[in-house]
């Protein structure tokens, strides 16, 4: 789901540049004329929603918002004019008028310390953030790092001009979500349909775990976690979920509580491979489960996984035995099958003479 930042600029006194400007640092070059204007901000769009379309109160919670406003066009493009950092409304800031790109950075991961010394637009995008960071005071996943911006320019007649300005900014979560809402078990084989069957856990393997704020980072090997379906402790919150319930053939479990969501950071790749040492690759969803007490696994390709979207599997209906590997998703066939009796083996119980004489 989006969030919106709705911004007010209206034009202010030359001489309340600075009082109005305590803690942003306008960064105007000397060559560009200084037309002052006072920012003011209100957020709006931040309503609770069913869980289960579009998320939770956490994951749609604005706690902070960064603001950055760099030139747009000419010599000075993509320096910043002005940046603010704020905890809670009211939201003010000065900047000047002109061509402008408004960037607006919710949860923000980086210390203020940092991102006050933001001065261009790269600067910016390239910030990279941890999907270890998004997380609320309580250390659960939420209120995710959202990031978003909006030109505005005297091309379309919508430049920052003295005056009232009315700006949108539409910001996306950086972190994916995939979901699997249930499980049924439907077994062909009525043996095996008889055995003790418990689903133990699901979990996301070769999730990518860092991203920047322009969302389009390559990710490297080193940038991969539960890599080759082993689950790493330390991203279990966002990674991987504990099931620990049985299932007799024919029962299925609802997973469509908000608490079985993971997370993890876009991976654009959408093949797999089988290199070793480990390289980039696929993110899969897997299923752990109990079949006569060894433990076999679901595999499911992913894909590539875009930021601020929700990856849902509907239903997993397990069928047969899962793959002994982790990472190896469990191939099926079709066959016709040709049935015929082998000729009969012959063994003559005789004498040497060929005859059984009594």
């Amino acid at each position: 789901m989006k969030k919106y930042l709705e911004m007010a600029a209206c034009m202010a006194a030359a001489a309340a540049l600075a009082a109005c400007n305590k803690n942003v640092e306008t960064q105007v070059p000397e060559a560009v004329p200084s037309a002052p204007a006072e920012i003011r901000l209100a957020l709006a769009g931040n309503t609770a929603t069913k869980a289960t379309v579009d998320g939770t109160g956490v994951e749609n919670a604005i706690r902070t918002v960064d603001i950055f406003v760099f030139f747009k066009g000419g010599e000075y493009d993509g320096q910043l004019d002005a940046y603010a950092h704020f905890d809670s409304a009211p939201y003010t800031l000065t900047a000047t008028t002109g061509d402008r790109t408004v960037y607006a950075v919710v949860n923000s991961a980086q210390p203020v310390s940092e991102l006050e010394g933001i001065s261009t637009r790269t600067g910016l995008l390239t910030k990279v953030t941890e999907i270890t960071s998004q997380k609320t005071a309580s250390s659960a996943p939420g209120d995710f790092t959202m990031i978003g911006s909006v030109n505005r320019s005297a091309a379309t007649a919508n430049a920052l001009v003295p005056g009232l300005n009315a700006i949108t900014v539409k910001v996306d979560r950086i972190v994916s979500r995939v979901r699997l809402l249930k499980i049924t078990r439907d077994f062909e084989s009525s043996a095996l349909g008889a055995q003790d069957f418990r689903i133990e856990e699901i979990y996301l393997s070769n999730a990518v775990g860092r991203e920047n704020y322009s969302m389009d980072r390559t990710p490297s090997a080193d940038d991969f976690f539960n890599i080759l379906g082993v689950p790493d402790a330390a991203y279990d919150l966002w990674m991987r979920r504990t099931v620990g319930t049985d299932l007799s053939d024919g029962a299925s479990k609802d997973m469509g509580d908000a608490a079985y969501s993971m997370y993890a950071m876009p991976n654009p790749v959408d093949t797999d491979s089988d290199e070793k040492p480990f390289t980039v690759r696929n993110t899969k969803l897997v299923v752990k489960a109990l079949l006569n007490a060894k433990p076999v696994y679901y595999v499911i390709p992913l894909g590539a996984l875009d930021s601020n979207t929700t990856y849902d599997i509907g239903e997993l209906v397990i069928t047969r035995p899962g793959s002994s590997d982790p990472e190896k998703k469990t191939e099926t066939a079709s066959c016709t099958f040709t049935v015929e009796a082998n000729p009969w083996t012959v063994v003559p119980l005789e004498t040497e003479t060929g005859k059984y004489v009594i």
